[in-house]
């Protein structure tokens, strides 16, 4: 199955539900020198599979670290070294067959490249498959602070859902992708998701695949807000003390929970937060902020990212994006305190209703 997607004038091509080998015409691009980015973690799984395929092809390996955030300016410039050999005469593929991090990471350098090229993803989770749908490339000077940044999107995506499967660790992460945009764009999908994953055994049993259209849907329309959504937040623990006691994938879901938090007491809709909160939790979200970061210094680092701006993006009810509201300190309190209510939540049974 096929999907055309377009977002700031740049186009893709998604093919989706079979398996890699049957998706890609490899004799399309028998002439290319294949450059694969991944991380480390993925080399080890699927170096074996890539020459297999690709049985024609010259390749190369590029591999990163395992963060989240692997397009930092550092990554940046080793990745130019090791790119200064390849020959100038040559067409390139460059595919991106890693983490969100990697997805920028390549599409940044296939669009500003000297070396002739196109550019592909292959995504290793709905995380990175996300991620390839945001027409923005960045290049961090630090975590999650972009200082370089393009336009571009993969000239094709191929999906193939059992490249994601092999990491039972990373299906929160996916779920998770799906259930915020769902919160801000389509209540009928987070109804949805309650009805197809109500515990953790569906959770680790049941397909994300069957919500990929509305996904793709939801970024197509909205795919900068929805990426936006959260920011400032998950910013601001990378500069706070402790920090570090989030991975950087708590650092975001928390991030997005604390803005949600926030929306909710600036701008009243109908919602059951208690039963939200018991459902993520009973499904194994870490929701809890660890005592070691103090709320003041935190929110404070919320206020200078902000700057003199002092706005940030609301909901106005469940799946609809609004304007802007401004952000008064007294507010980001009873936000932080209201969230930090709900996360003690310890479920001891399956909730009834998340809606």
């Amino acid at each position: 199955m096929q999907i055309h997607y377009q977002n700031a004038q740049q186009k893709t091509k998604i093919t989706y539900g079979a398996s890699l080998s049957a998706s890609i015409d490899t004799s399309q691009i028998a002439e290319k020198h294949l450059v694969i980015l991944t991380n480390q973690r993925y080399y080890e799984h699927f170096f074996e599979k890539m020459p297999t395929l690709f049985k024609k092809n010259q390749i190369d390996w590029y591999i990163c670290r395992n963060q989240l955030y692997a397009n930092t300016l550092e990554e940046w410039m080793s990745l130019l070294h090791f790119l200064e050999p390849f020959p100038k005469s040559k067409e390139y593929l460059f595919i991106a067959l890693g983490n969100a991090g990697v997805v920028e990471l390549t599409g940044f350098l296939q669009q500003v490249s000297i070396l002739s090229s196109t550019f592909w993803v292959i995504p290793v989770s709905f995380q990175s498959y996300a991620q390839a749908l945001i027409p923005q490339m960045t290049i961090q000077q630090k975590t999650s602070l972009p200082v370089l940044k393009q336009i571009n999107l993969p000239k094709e995506i191929f999906v193939d859902q059992t490249m994601m499967t092999f990491q039972n660790e990373g299906k929160l992460v996916d779920l998770w992708v799906f259930i915020q945009t769902a919160l801000l764009y389509d209540y009928s999908l987070l109804q949805r998701l309650y009805q197809e994953f109500p515990n953790p055994k569906q959770r680790q049993t049941n397909s994300l695949a069957a919500f990929i259209e509305e996904l793709t849907q939801a970024y197509e329309e909205r795919a900068l807000e929805i990426q936006a959504y959260g920011k400032i937040f998950e910013e601001a623990f990378y500069l706070t003390q402790n920090g570090h006691l989030l991975s950087e994938n708590m650092k975001r879901l928390l991030g997005f929970l604390l803005h949600f938090s926030w929306n909710a007491v600036v701008q009243d809709f109908p919602f059951h937060f208690e039963n939200f909160y018991h459902w993520l939790a009973y499904l194994g979200f870490p929701l809890e902020i660890p005592e070691q970061i103090f709320m003041a210094e935190y929110l404070e680092n919320v206020l200078n990212l902000l700057e003199d701006k002092r706005y940030l993006p609301i909901i106005t009810q469940i799946g609809v994006l609004g304007d802007k509201k401004a952000v008064k300190a007294a507010d980001l309190i009873k936000g932080f305190e209201t969230y930090k209510h709900l996360s003690q939540f310890h479920l001891r049974r399956k909730p009834n209703d998340a809606q």
